[in-house]
């Protein structure tokens, strides 16, 4: 049962990771508007408690949105956890 739950686990952090590199990717390119409002939408609750994290602590900079990157190694670690898990 429980290898079950972890392949789920697995999966959904699989595609959050892949969701969360094209935010990125869209969030430093000038192209498709409509495409960067859409996975803004979709990552807005994912980054949010982040940024509120973030905005309490050291690194808190006005110029740079470090939330997308700090998401990204949060992901990757339960990512490597999930696969240790196994």
């Amino acid at each position: 049962m429980s290898i079950y739950v972890i392949s789920i686990l697995y999966w959904f952090f699989r595609v959050v990771e892949i969701a969360l590199l094209v935010y990125i990717i869209l969030l430093y390119l000038p192209v498709a508007p409509k495409l960067k409002l859409l996975m803004a939408d979709v990552m807005k609750p994912l980054l949010n408690p982040v940024r509120k994290m973030l905005s309490r602590s050291v690194f808190n900079t006005r110029g740079i949105d470090l939330s997308p990157i700090i998401l990204y190694l949060i992901v990757a670690f339960c990512l490597q956890l999930c696969v240790a898990l196994r």
